[in-house]
């Protein structure tokens, strides 16, 4: 019964990482291309995530024990990262804070852009597995 509930829960954990932290070659997808097309306004882009490694030896420094970290990155108009929220915080704000830390150096992005094709402030909003990040550890 408990591998059941196990194979469930891992099959639930891998179904719901969110797209966006998957390694990415750089390509735009038909979403962006047609609303740059129409002259839409688009929203950030993740262009590249490298933080894994120290995201896990941070976490276990800071005694994180949970399945999941959910987060929002705010990014101004040359993509770099202005600001960070814990979206499910932690009883100790220097937890937050040191993960925010990670996660801000280890974000790479493209800006926003207004519908005029101008570069402007933007959030992302993202949600990391620690089983996913540890299965990537152990793959490389």
């Amino acid at each position: 019964m408990n591998r059941l509930l196990a194979l469930s829960a891992a099959t639930a954990a891998l179904t719901l990482t969110p797209a966006a932290l998957a390694k990415t070659d750089g390509d735009e997808t038909g979403a962006q291309v047609a609303a740059t097309a129409t002259g839409e306004a688009t929203p950030v882009r993740l262009k590249e995530w490298t933080g894994d490694w120290e995201l896990m030896k941070t976490s276990r420094r800071m005694r994180v024990w949970r399945s999941h970290l959910a987060y929002k990155l705010t990014v101004d108009a040359a993509g770099e990262v202005t600001g960070c929220e814990i979206t499910e915080q932690f009883r100790m704000r220097r937890v937050s804070d040191r993960l925010c830390d990670v996660l801000s150096a280890h974000h790479m992005f493209e800006p926003a852009h207004d519908a005029s094709g101008t570069p402007v402030e933007g959030s992302y909003v993202s949600r990391i597995s620690y089983m996913d990040v540890r299965d990537r550890l152990e793959a490389d």
